[in-house]
């Protein structure tokens, strides 16, 4: 009886039991898909977001690549703009310097009919012995004489900027050239009361031009007597064997230069406004002039100043290598190449068989030179050379070339294929003469042009222009 009673019991507080567990499952199904709901929510809170955020970085991707994009169309304006007012200024300085080369003899008939005619009126005077009309008679002579030494000066520059300057190096002893120099001047100095020192010591021979060093020895010291009031000017030779190198030095005690026209000393028509008495100032001419000649020469000139003092003046030259049965010359550095215009290795590409001959004689003198007629010869051998470890120092390219080439995709195409080339000049060589073509040549990458027909001394110009800026 007690078993049937407590049965049902047993079944009650199973049956509760179960029902407790459904309800507490229920309501853990309720709660989580709460939490799932509420997740979703926060989920669909944080895609919105996430597509805000990236919206947003798309748009400021977007205006800043609109922004660069901007800038470097402004950029490559500005480099244009800028490309095309040097080639302006280097146009106009060739055609300055080419006038001022070619007026030479106009200039020099007229004014040596001046100096002699004076000269020979300043030995008649002389004979009557009039003082007053004599010192007028020289003043004459001497006035003809500095206007043909400025003029000298002015057309010599011309020339070393229009690549017209004709320098022949050859072994010279140094010694004799200094020595004729200077003798030159010991009658002006004598008369200035100043005492002109020569001394001279033994030297190797080294390779120069006989008559472009006698100018520079000249102006050099023709400058320390013009600067000297008082005291010496002393001119030496020497070879300093630890740094092989062969110096000459100016030394005189005048007034110095000072420090900070030092800098610009070398710049053409530059005066020094402090220091020197206006009626010693000079056309600044005779330091650019001698600077040139010498680095023309494979020398280098220095100068050292102080105010009061003196200047120092020194220029070295390299010996020349000599063995027991010949003279060897240094090879020439590439910035010597550069500076001379002698041993480049210069690439011409030219379809017109007449034109090619043209470029080819007119470029010889300065090295070696490789021609082509078409763009496949053209890779072609830019490959062979390049694997010869070979890289040419100057291109001229003509812009009308047989298909499916053209001088701008040739050029472009030999820019991309070996990187060396990005930094080398490419002249374009055209027969374009509209306005506007020859911009377009150097937008399109050419670093300068030359107009057909070709003029052998502004081609060089050009060749010398762009290898100095390398």
């Amino acid at each position: 009886m007690q078993n049937t009673i407590f049965i049902p019991i047993l079944l009650f507080l199973a049956l509760l039991i179960c029902l407790a567990f459904v309800y507490t499952l229920l309501k853990k199904n309720k709660q989580l898909a709460e939490s799932v709901s509420d997740k979703t929510a926060e989920l669909g809170k944080a895609n919105a977001l996430n597509e805000e955020l990236k919206d947003s970085v798309e748009t400021k991707i977007q205006e800043r690549i609109q922004s660069m994009k901007e800038e470097y169309e402004e950029g490559e304006k500005t480099d244009f703009t800028l490309k095309r007012a040097l080639k302006r200024s280097e146009e106009s300085n060739f055609m300055k310097n080419a006038f001022l080369s070619n007026i030479s003899h106009e200039i020099r008939t007229p004014l040596n009919n001046i100096i002699g005619f004076s000269s020979l009126l300043e030995a008649e005077i002389s004979l009557l012995e009039n003082k007053e009309l004599y010192d007028y008679a020289r003043a004459i002579s001497d006035s003809g004489d500095r206007l043909l030494h400025l003029l000298n000066n002015i057309i010599d520059i011309s020339k070393l900027e229009a690549n017209d300057m004709q320098i022949v190096l050859k072994p010279c002893d140094l010694n004799t050239i200094v020595a004729n120099a200077t003798q030159l001047y010991i009658f002006k100095a004598n008369e200035q009361k100043l005492k002109l020192n020569l001394k001279t010591n033994e030297l190797p021979q080294a390779c120069v031009d006989e008559k472009g060093l006698t100018k520079v020895i000249s102006a050099i010291v023709e400058n320390a007597i013009k600067y000297t009031q008082n005291g010496f000017i002393n001119v030496s030779t020497e070879f300093i064997g630890d740094k092989d190198e062969i110096c000459i030095r100016v030394k005189d005690t005048g007034s110095g230069i000072d420090p900070s026209y030092l800098p610009v000393i070398f710049d053409p028509f530059r005066q020094e406004t402090l220091g020197y008495s206006n009626e010693a100032q000079g056309a600044g001419l005779g330091l650019p002039l001698a600077k040139s000649l010498v680095e023309l020469m494979r020398g280098h000139i220095e100068i050292e100043s102080a105010k009061g003092i003196g200047t120092t003046v020194t220029i070295f030259f390299p010996p020349e290598k000599t063995n027991k049965t010949d003279h060897i010359t240094k090879e020439p550095t590439r910035k010597q190449k550069f500076k001379t215009l002698q041993g480049l290795e210069i690439f011409i590409i030219e379809d017109d068989l007449m034109n090619k001959i043209v470029l080819y004689e007119m470029t010889k003198s300065l090295g070696n030179v490789i021609t082509s007629v078409n763009g496949d010869e053209t890779m072609r051998i830019m490959e062979q050379t390049y694997k010869e470890g070979k890289i040419f120092d100057i291109m001229l390219f003509d812009i009308n070339l047989p298909p499916p080439w053209d001088g701008i995709r040739l050029m472009q195409e030999i820019r991309k294929k070996w990187k060396e080339y990005k930094s080398i000049p490419f002249v374009a060589q055209t027969a374009y003469a509209m306005a506007g073509d020859k911009e377009k040549l150097l937008e399109a990458g050419f670093d300068d042009y030359i107009s057909k027909p070709i003029n052998q001394q502004e081609l060089y110009s050009i060749i010398k222009n762009q290898l100095n800026k390398l």
